[in-house]
């Protein structure tokens, strides 16, 4: 594994040690401020980024064999909500390092986990990268050694990770390739990575022109293409989470406008909080799958996180349309109503207490 060890440009990079899922939840709060431009820290993506990585936040997932925590899923979930109710770069950011660790918790060698993992604790990242054609990349053999290109699409600011994470192809199977960002041939389109404070951000344009692969870049290639495998069904989660984040979002913005109709707010805050509780399920079900033996424990975590997802989707459609009254073709009772009047009501003073107190 010395060929992905030595391409790191940080290798003396330190970060922060999180000892607790609480300290982790606490700490991405306070990032979600710097991102979201609601602090005075630093402005620049490179300062936020860099604050990012010596948070220790990228290194809360790795497995406790390998020096780390190894927090639940249902954690992972809320850590990306809370960054995306501020900064959705920075929930994109997230979930796609989370998911890129649980490919080498999956389907990578013993060695390529060590290294890796190891470099997450010190502060390294794992983007993830798409082919433009929605196809996995071919890697081709001219006889010497194993090279590949096409166009990409990555995580917000990849150019600032230490890895890539990209589908590729090759013997006619379908895998992962695990690319150090800084590998010759790596192109990046946009001559910045500057995102607005909190708004969200396109994915990162890359070229890859004949690329070389070297063997220990590639995970096991069997694994990842499994329709119900557990990388797949956290990044399921993850993106449920954000988009609820982004719900949340609306929600605190409806409350801030300061004319919002309770029944509205109750209506959306108890979406709000079913959608949660169907996440947090799926978080359960995935930390199952990640030591159950049978093939029932990764159906069913993927099967949860699809549902964590479409009723994410639904509530981001509800947040599209809240404005200052309930739906119309929502057919409820009066007790059903009065019920959500109030607890939006609620929701209003307890907003207004803060915004206060604050």
């Amino acid at each position: 594994m010395g060929t992905i060890s030595s391409t790191l440009d940080h290798p003396s990079r330190t970060a922060a040690v999180i000892g607790t899922e609480d300290e982790a939840l606490t700490i991405i709060r306070t990032l979600a401020g710097v991102f979201g431009g609601t602090t005075g820290e630093p402005g620049t993506a490179e300062l936020r980024l860099e604050l990012l990585s010596r948070s220790g936040l990228f290194g809360i997932s790795v497995p406790t064999d390998n020096g780390g925590i190894d927090v639940s899923n249902t954690v992972l979930a809320t850590i990306c909500c809370e960054a995306a109710v501020r900064s959705a770069p920075l929930a994109d950011i997230l979930a796609a390092h989370f998911v890129g660790l649980e490919c080498l918790r999956s389907h990578g060698t013993e060695g390529q986990r060590k290294t890796v993992f190891a470099a997450a604790l010190a502060g390294a990242r794992v983007a993830r990268g798409a082919a433009r054609s929605g196809e996995a990349l071919p890697i081709l053999s001219n006889g010497v050694a194993l090279r590949f290109g096409g166009e990409v699409f990555c995580t917000p600011c990849a150019r600032h990770a230490d890895w890539m994470l990209l589908p590729v192809q090759t013997g006619g199977r379908t895998g992962k390739l695990l690319l150090p960002v800084r590998s010759e041939g790596v192109h990046f389109v946009a001559n910045t990575c500057e995102p607005a404070p909190g708004a969200a951000q396109a994915a990162e344009h890359v070229l890859l022109k004949d690329v070389a692969v070297e063997p220990d870049f590639l995970l096991q290639a069997s694994g990842d293409a499994a329709p119900v495998a557990v990388p797949r069904s956290l990044g399921l989660l993850l993106e449920a989470a954000c988009r609820l984040g982004a719900a949340r979002g609306v929600l605190e913005r409806l409350l801030d406008a300061g004319d919002a109709d309770p029944l509205a707010v109750g209506l959306f805050t108890a979406r709000l909080a079913a959608t949660e509780a169907i996440i947090a399920d799926a978080g359960r079900a995935i930390d199952a799958a990640q030591i159950g033996l049978a093939d029932q424990h990764r159906i069913n975590a993927f099967q949860a996180s699809a549902s964590a997802l479409a009723s994410a989707q639904a509530v981001v459609h509800d947040a599209a349309s809240a404005g200052r009254e309930a739906p119309a073709d929502i057919p409820l009772t009066a007790q059903a109503m009065e019920a959500l009047a109030e607890s939006g009501r609620i929701t209003i003073d307890a907003h207004r207490s803060g915004a206060r107190g604050g």
